[in-house]
């Protein structure tokens, strides 16, 4: 229908209903909720038809005590029989592992004991391990049991995914039943053994930029200095200790002497990787996932600047630390990034100190005005930002009036599409450029 609708009837068509979806959502009466909103329970509905079942057997007919008596029945044993069954019950939960990406699988181990005779019917593990925390919405619940037996305690294996990177139970969680009937929950907290923490999700890249400096290391760039790695810079005359690989037999024999190749060295200097997390701090959905994969690019990039063995230094909202070398300085960095939320009023933008004088700046924010504000103030050589925002945003520039042109990022990826894809092929288009320019 879309091709025999023009657009401009179809916009028009998705506002209005947009809009009566909003209305019908819209609490016009926000005083009356502590009056009403226990009618949301099923017990609710249960005690306003005993009452009115009362009133007609007071008044109307007798027969009504039937139905009055039925409903409290009801109402008692949907009360009464939670609470009991809950009373006996013990439980216990374990993760098989520490840490985790988002997405990913992982076992986790529910101790159930029960010290009545009789079993126990219809339990959720529940609260703590997803955003909603509605007890209506069926996906809050992490898993269900259907029985356990009486007078035993039982073990019971699941897998849980975390949807969002974090610490888990983000709540305490609790073991609940509202068998038989369902009207009213009871519920009982669960002592966790361990915790999880959820990693964001990392784009895997293979290149970086070349990234000179002058800190001598066996891991790093190769410069134009006196060396025993890279291309050849120039011959000189052979000195005691030279490896008798590098004389260089053509000018050894026109001159007589012995003349060794001189070869280059490699060296690296410090990367500085800025998260903007006050640029990323709505409170909408849309904020939300932008926040979110701006933490997974921040991430896969100082993975992939860590790999390749460079000084990483990370910063965001008034956090500065180094990367260690090996995996405790990726585990480090990362086990922050999991629990990571943006204040408010995070700055970033302060002096970077003479640490940045002879850095690289990656700043990873929404906008680039605030790029633009950050590069003049930091005083550095070098300073490249990445965009995480919509389309609109990413494609157009903003004018720089000293450059009198259109400034665009070193890389802009769109949160609408798979941004994970617009980084890899970003990411090494320019490690390349950088390169080859260099």
């Amino acid at each position: 229908m879309r091709g025999f609708i023009p657009a401009r009837i179809v916009r028009a068509l998705t506002a209005l209903r947009v809009k009566a979806a909003e209305v019908g959502h819209y609490d016009f009466c926000p005083w009356a909720n502590r009056y009403v909103y226990w009618l949301k329970q099923p017990i609710g509905w249960l005690a306003a038809g005993a009452l009115a079942s009362l009133l007609v057997a007071l008044v109307v007919a007798p027969q009504a005590w039937f139905v009055f008596g039925a409903l409290m029945a009801v109402m008692m044993l949907g009360v009464a029989w939670p609470w009991i069954s809950m009373h006996g019950l013990d439980a216990t939960l374990a993760f098989d592992r520490k840490r985790c990406h988002e997405l990913e699988a992982v076992a986790m181990r529910l101790t159930v004991r029960n010290r009545w005779p009789w079993p126990a019917w219809g339990l959720v593990v529940e609260r703590g391990f997803f955003e909603s925390e509605d007890p209506t919405d069926p996906t809050a619940a992490v898993t269900a049991l259907a029985r356990v037996p009486g007078w035993s305690q039982s073990e019971y294996g699941f897998m849980f995914r975390p949807e969002r990177r974090g610490i888990y139970p983000q709540a305490p969680p609790v073991l609940a039943t509202g068998f038989p009937f369902g009207i009213w929950i009871r519920t009982r907290p669960i002592p966790t053994c361990n915790r999880l923490i959820a990693w964001p999700q990392t784009v895997p890249l293979t290149s970086v930029p070349v990234i000179g400096g002058n800190l001598l290391t066996v891991a790093g760039s190769p410069i134009d200095r006196a060396g025993d790695d890279g291309d050849i810079l120039a011959a000189r005359f052979y000195r005691e200790g030279d490896s008798l690989r590098r004389i260089h037999w053509a000018q050894t024999a026109r001159r007589d002497t012995l003349i060794v190749c001189e070869r280059q060295t490699t060296a690296r200097r410090r990367v500085i990787a800025v998260l903007d997390g006050a640029a990323f701090g709505g409170s909408s959905p849309a904020d939300h996932r932008r926040l979110d994969w701006a933490v997974r690019v921040y991430a896969s990039v100082c993975r992939e600047l860590h790999a390749h063995h460079l000084d990483v230094e990370c910063r965001w909202d008034g956090v500065s630390f180094c990367m260690p070398p090996g995996p405790v300085g990726l585990h480090r960095m990362l086990d922050r990034l999991a629990e990571y939320r943006p204040e408010p009023a995070g700055e970033v933008r302060g002096s970077l100190g003479v640490s940045g004088l002879d850095s690289l700046v990656l700043l990873i924010t929404r906008d680039q005005r605030s790029a633009m504000r950050f590069a003049p103030a930091s005083g550095i050589g070098k300073f490249r930002s990445i965009l995480v925002d919509d389309r609109v945003a990413v494609v157009s520039g903003i004018r720089d009036p000293s450059a009198g042109r259109a400034v665009r990022a070193w890389i802009s990826l769109d949160s609408s599409t798979d941004v994970a894809g617009q980084l890899q092929h970003q990411w090494g288009k320019r490690c390349h450029d950088n390169g080859r320019n260099n």
